[in-house]
């Protein structure tokens, strides 16, 4: 099935009036963009204009029409799911001459639009009947999903009306059906009884969020996975009154699954096992479902008076108590803690609950993993792409420094509106597919980010509307840790793939020195648990002892970081400047050659940038930039057309002989210059010695 097949596809059923939504390629989810699809079935596309972006966007999407009554469709219908052969036969003959479309496993039967029939009903006598309305949607051909067709099988019918299935919904009685269905025996324990009203009855709005937290806690916490916990809340999210938006859906559950559930701990009758979020260096979030309990854990110190942090309890709805500062090694500070938990409505077993979270917490700290046994390891099959070529990889941190004032934090803000409009920038970048990015902001604010913005997009004849993805900015103050949710809330609610921190300094905050390891250890470790590339921004040291500088603060933000780039800058005149962008580490690529990259501006009366535009930049003809190329680039540079001795080649660059005629070697022996019978050295007639490698 091509690209262009299911986008033709899309296109047609808008055509004949229907609203439709893409689909994740694989899955039955719907793409979530923020922009052109931000509530899934709730978004439903009725414009060519938005479809053709869409499948732009993403050319593997499938496509799925919307059903019920479609906010501006022209043609709405109701879809009566048949899950499999069975029932479908069961019932062949009662349906009524209508569109019919084969499914992996049973059969759609598309009708009128019938207000009457309620979303997801189910019908007396009648199993793996159901029906699609109001929010709702269904796969479409020519859909696939690996070896899964839609097809139809009659499109040629009119859409007709099946007066009967009124009358089966009608006689149909829920008090009939067990209220546990099938989530009774998990594990052998009788679920509580939220469980059951949650899932038959759904949450109001405003509690939605809250009650699919507490479900997929609980669901978690039995080691129901992932894939079986989001088919089991389906039923709860059509039960919500109104229906709760997929994507919501989908992003509350991936959040609680990072959650594992805790072994070995202390339990009782009184006090379940929790689940435990250690994704963050020194933070922990704990939850019992069963309980409605959630104890969050922030800055923890170990050290020699003790295992000290921040500490709060709520339930999924409301607090409890806190936060304070507690050492959880302190019988006495426990106990007076527990003493102030005691005088709160909330019955909970507290002296368990802290000697649960005091076992968990010491053991998560001093706890290195175990070994893995490499005859039976398989790796991922994931290839490590790139977000922004040459900057950034997929998944990975990269690290941009300079001393201030160079055009560091610009450069980045290029990178990002890179990749949220998918045009480059930056000469020689590939931003590759579109995608959501997130400017995270400890030194400046949303104003000046905003005029950035406006002077690079005007220097690319653009505006904020040529943006295909969002760009978000946010302001912090204190320490990134403190914000880890914060931001992943933001990633989740738009897809942010690429994120920027500007500064690594700055967002260190007042717990942890930028000196200090611990200062990296968190940094690394919060970013890599975000699960996207990230692009952190410092400065240079001063007191570096490296002729080249290193990044301020510990030698871990460059150790942990899995590529460096390190930016100087000289000034050409008062509206242009030379930046040199040097690749110092690469741990899953070979050092790239320096880049140059030339920047105009324009300013307004006040001296705020108005237009910025990058264009390539030989730094050979710089002054002081030159020496950020490598010896066998300048060499070759002052080569390039006339032939030199190694000696005066030595006394032009400033460089000792020695080093010159190593240059000129290995540059030989890649067949990059000749060397004439007098001794004198030029570069290869047929070789552009500007794009070559050192």
């Amino acid at each position: 099935m091509t690209e262009n097949t299911m986008l033709s596809a899309a296109l047609r059923y808008i055509e004949l009036g229907l609203g439709i939504i893409a689909i994740s390629p694989g899955s039955k989810i719907p793409v979530s963009d923020s922009e052109l699809q931000p509530s899934g079935s709730r978004s439903p596309v009725t414009d060519v204009e938005t479809a053709r972006k869409l499948w732009k966007l993403y050319p593997k999407a499938g496509v799925a029409i919307c059903t019920g009554k479609v906010e501006g469709a022209r043609l709405n219908v109701t879809v009566v799911d048949f899950d499999d052969e069975e029932s479908y036969e069961n019932l062949k003959d009662q349906i009524p001459k209508t569109k019919i479309v084969k499914t992996p496993r049973g059969y759609h039967a598309y009708l009128k639009y019938m207000p009457e029939i309620k979303q997801a009903t189910k019908f007396a006598g009648l199993d793996k009947v159901d029906t699609r309305q109001q929010g709702g949607y269904v796969i479409a051909p020519p859909t696939v999903r690996g070896d899964d067709k839609y097809e139809w099988i009659d499109q040629a019918s009119p859409l007709a009306e099946w007066a009967g299935l009124i009358e089966m919904q009608n006689s149909y009685k829920p008090a009939s059906e067990p209220r546990t269905g099938d989530t009774a025996g998990w594990d052998e324990v009788t679920q509580p009884s939220w469980v059951a009203t949650y899932l038959s009855e759904g949450a109001p709005e405003g509690e939605r969020n809250s009650a699919t937290a507490r479900l997929s806690g609980y669901l978690n916490a039995k080691h129901i996975p992932i894939n079986i916990a989001r088919q089991l809340l389906e039923t709860f999210r059509l039960a919500c009154d109104p229906p709760m938006d997929q994507r919501e859906l989908d992003q509350t559950i991936q959040s609680i699954y990072r959650y594992v559930p805790a072994e070995d701990v202390f339990v009782s009758t009184e006090l379940s096992a929790p689940v435990v979020d250690q994704s963050v260096a020194n933070r922990r979030t704990l939850r019992w479902a069963d309980e409605d309990l959630i104890s969050e854990l922030s800055r923890i110190s170990d050290n020699r008076n003790g295992l000290d942090c921040r500490i709060l309890f709520r339930t999924h709805t409301t607090a409890i108590y806190g936060p304070v500062r507690l050492n959880l090694l302190s019988s006495s500070s426990r106990e007076s803690l527990i003493r102030q938990l005691k005088t709160r409505n909330k019955e909970v077993n507290w002296s368990m609950a802290l000697d649960q979270i005091t076992n968990l917490v010491s053991t998560s700290l001093d706890d290195a993993g175990s070994g893995i046994d490499m005859r039976y390891y398989k790796p991922s099959g994931e290839k490590q792409g790139w977000a922004i070529r040459p900057f950034v990889q997929d998944k990975s941190a990269s690290l941009v420094f300079g001393t201030g004032g160079e055009g560091k934090s610009t450069l980045v803000v290029a990178m990002l509106l890179s990749k949220a409009s998918g045009r480059a920038f930056i000469p020689g970048i590939d931003p590759g597919a579109p995608s959501s990015v997130m400017f995270c902001d400890w030194e400046d604010n949303e104003e000046n980010f905003w005029i950035t913005c406006n002077a690079l997009l005007a220097g690319m004849s653009m505006t904020f509307d040529d943006l295909l993805m969002p760009v978000v900015y946010r302001h912090f103050a204190g320490s990134l840790g403190d914000y880890t949710d914060v931001i992943s809330d933001e990633i989740a609610r738009h897809r942010i793939e690429v994120l920027a921190i500007d500064s690594l300094v700055a967002s260190s905050g007042s717990e942890h020195s930028p000196n200090d390891a611990e200062a990296a250890r968190v940094w690394h470790q919060v970013v890599s648990s975000f699960g996207i590339a990230s692009i952190g921004i410092t400065h240079i040291a001063k007191n570096s002892t490296n002729k080249d500088g290193t990044p301020f603060g510990s030698a871990f933000f460059y150790n942990l970081s899995r590529a460096v780039f390190q930016v100087s800058r000289e000034n050409e005149s008062e509206h242009s400047s030379v930046l040199a962008v040097a690749h110092r580490k690469g741990n899953n690529t070979g050092i790239m050659k320096t880049m140059g990259l030339r920047a105009d501006f324009e300013s307004d009366e006040f001296d705020r940038a108005t237009k910025i535009t990058y264009s390539e930049a030989d730094l050979n003809t710089t002054e002081v930039l030159a020496t950020k190329l490598s010896v066998t680039d300048r060499v070759l540079y002052t080569i390039k057309d006339i032939a030199m001795e190694p000696k005066d080649i030595a006394e032009e660059l400033d460089i000792p002989s020695n080093t010159v005629r190593q240059a000129l070697l290995r540059a030989k022996e890649r067949k990059l210059v000749i060397q004439l019978p007098n001794g004198q050295y030029k570069t290869s007639p047929t070789e552009d010695v500007t794009n070559q490698s050192p």
